[in-house]
């Protein structure tokens, strides 16, 4: 039997599963976030269980899905199937899962060194296929899983581990790559405005195709220029609708 018909109590009457409203609770995992306090992956954690309960998607039809990385561990941290892969191979892993099984929704998690720069090829070329899945990448300007190593987002001459005197080299721009490649779904928000994220999250899990949710992400701990007062400062929120 289903989980969704399975039938439970609630308040003294038997009700089938699928009838009962959902909520956060339903999708804490068997493990608690082990992030530094203040890190912008909380709200992101938020924001996607929030989406779940909104758009009433039960832990049996969802899938997480990461490569390596902090923000990566989230699968472990939310209640859904949940597989925690390779280093930039997550959206590898994720193509056969949607293929394997069209049910499921399945939600790609991770930072920006791992989906646009070792998983580079990936992210390309899943949005020219426009596989119907959604990435949800921080961004947090460094590879903080090594300490604090240059990812493919920083601006020029930024200093790292990896380049103390700065690197030559031009940064990409995932939201104007994803356009160019064929991305159908292009949404970009703030890991400190949760609900907006949730906007934005549900609005590429019920996308039909490649969708992507670009987050800024402060990493309180090594990154001390992109912090949450810099995101904090005026701004304006420019929507691009789905194709």
């Amino acid at each position: 039997m289903s989980l969704s018909t399975v039938e439970i109590e609630s308040k003294g009457a038997s009700q089938p599963r699928a009838q009962i409203p959902l909520t956060i609770k339903d999708f804490k995992g068997k493990a608690d976030p082990d992030w530094c306090p203040g890190c912008g992956d909380f709200g992101v954690l938020t924001a996607l269980k929030q989406a779940l309960v909104e758009l009433n998607l039960h832990p049996h039809k969802v899938m997480t899905i990461s490569g390596i990385g902090c923000s990566s561990n989230l699968p472990g941290y939310v209640s859904t199937y949940g597989m925690h892969t390779l280093h930039g191979r997550a959206l590898a892993v994720a193509t056969g899962a949607q293929l394997a099984n069209h049910e499921l929704k399945i939600i790609v998690t991770g930072g920006d060194g791992d989906g646009y720069g070792i998983g580079g090829n990936h992210f390309v070329h899943s949005m020219r296929r426009n596989i119907d899945l959604t990435l949800h990448c921080d961004e947090q300007s460094d590879l903080w899983t090594y300490k604090p190593d240059r990812s493919p987002q920083p601006a020029l001459r930024d200093e790292t581990k990896s380049t103390p005197i700065g690197s030559v080299e031009n940064p990409i721009f995932p939201v104007s790559l994803a356009i160019a490649a064929g991305a159908t779904y292009v949404a970009r928000g703030y890991t400190g405005q949760v609900k907006h994220l949730v906007d934005l999250i549900k609005g590429g899990i019920q996308h039909k195709g490649f969708a992507l949710i670009d987050a800024f992400s402060p990493c309180v701990t090594f990154n001390l220029d992109n912090t949450h007062e810099f995101f904090q400062t005026p701004d304006k929120k420019v929507r691009r609708h789905g194709a």
